[in-house]
């Protein structure tokens, strides 16, 4: 008897680029920067470099990405007011500039910031895994502003995108850096820059692959492509509870796909979100 099939589209591999044109994107770095220190009246501060410029990705994207430092001087210009949140969750606010907890210091190198924790067991929390070294990366949110990126190649033919126009939403202490898959409205890439990508348009793709075979038939049922696969009914969040198969516990903000339609991180983001907007109306 043949295996059951799912009726979801086939995922695509792990580096696929998804557009998604205005939705806030993510990067995280490993931050040599990133610090403890105590303030003169003994409260707890968190020290580093949010972003550096013109320096190319380490991370697999699918292409190397640049900030210049135009891009956060007109963020900064437009939006004072930015958030520190643990781990991306709107939930758990750390810090704003808004309140002076948070200070952003914009040099030629990079985003610096020094954040005074709240005397909260989360604060306390945050001040001691930094401490110890167990979260020792930084991520930003950001979205990128209408023909806000130019896409380009290198000598070496790879595929380069320069940030020049974003908005920073948010800074993180994030205990790695997780977000292989990038969102990104790839539609600002030139023609022949895009077809050098690896894809996965979310208004055209359909799933259908140019080699898919029929796994009803019950002649393909030993075929490799028609075995059953775990990661099919998993969705696409790659958020450290979804890696783990834990959707119900999705620490995304940004997590919007369909397998995880009732993660309570979407209830909370919708709602901070509409908050955010009240307090700074």
């Amino acid at each position: 008897m043949h295996k059951r099939r799912s009726t979801k589209p086939k995922r695509k591999k792990q580096h696929s680029i998804e557009i998604r044109s205005g939705q806030r994107e993510l990067r995280s770095y490993k931050s040599t920067g990133l610090s403890v220190r105590k303030a003169a009246d003994g409260s707890m501060q968190l020290v580093g470099t949010a972003i550096v410029f013109d320096s190319p990705s380490s991370q697999d994207l699918g292409f190397t990405e640049v900030v210049k430092y135009e891009a956060v001087q007109k963020s900064l210009q437009r939006n004072k007011d930015v958030f520190m949140l643990w781990q991306h969750d709107v939930s758990q606010p750390l810090a704003r500039t808004a309140t002076g907890q948070l200070q952003l210091t914009l040099t030629r190198s990079g985003l610096d910031f020094v954040a005074t924790l709240p005397k909260s067991p989360l604060g306390q929390n945050a001040w001691q895994a930094v401490s110890d070294g167990t979260v020792d990366s930084v991520s930003f949110g950001f979205s990128t502003e209408k023909n806000g990126d130019k896409w380009m190649q290198d000598s070496r033919g790879n595929v380069v995108r320069e940030l020049w126009d974003i908005n920073v939403v948010e800074i993180s202490p994030v205990t790695w850096a997780s977000y292989s898959a990038p969102h990104v409205d790839a539609r600002s890439a030139p023609a022949d820059i895009r077809t050098k990508l690896n894809l996965r348009d979310d208004d055209d793709d359909a799933g259908n692959d140019s080699d898919d075979i029929d796994c009803d038939d019950p002649d393909n049922e030993d075929n490799p492509k028609c075995q059953d696969d775990d990661d099919e009914d998993r969705c696409d969040c790659r958020c450290e509870r979804c890696a783990d198969d834990d959707c119900e516990n999705c620490t995304d903000p940004d997590c919007d796909d369909d397998d995880c339609e009732n993660c309570p991180i979407q209830t909370r983001s919708a709602h901070m979100n509409l908050l955010l907007r009240r307090l700074r109306a």
